[in-house]
């Protein structure tokens, strides 16, 4: 999670401003950080690492509902919001045409990442996470 934020944030500044990569990392982002809270509350697992069940691969404009069905009976401070960042987010664009960004729309992943940035760092606060 954190290697793609951290790459989201350099190509969404100036002077890169590469902002149809940094919106596919963002979600990525979001995507690694909702999957490792989901891992440790017992998601299975592959030999590989990847999600066993087909409800489980999901991406960032799916995996808000799954992550929420995870977080169940446990502690409120880690709820998404009821703001759905991602739902105009696809992995498939990652094929479209860089005029197909916008900034503000970027600009609303980013946020929908940094709160998962967020969650996952109270997750450790909490002992979630190692």
């Amino acid at each position: 999670m954190e290697r793609h934020w951290l790459d989201a944030e350099q190509l969404f500044h100036p002077p890169l401003s590469r902002l149809a990569n940094a919106d596919q990392l963002y979600g990525l982002s979001a995507e690694c950080g909702l999957k490792a809270l989901m891992m440790k509350w017992g998601m299975n697992l592959k030999p590989n690492n990847a999600p066993a069940l087909g409800s489980d691969r999901k991406h960032a404009d799916e995996i808000w509902d799954r992550y929420e069905t995870y977080r169940q009976g446990r502690s409120s401070s880690l709820a998404l919001p009821g703001t759905r960042y991602f739902d105009d987010w696809s992995i498939h664009h990652r094929y479209a045409s860089r005029s197909h960004f916008q900034q503000t729309v970027v600009g609303d992943h980013r946020q929908g990442a940094a709160i998962v940035k967020q969650l996952v760092a109270q997750a450790d606060i909490e002992g979630v996470l190692p």
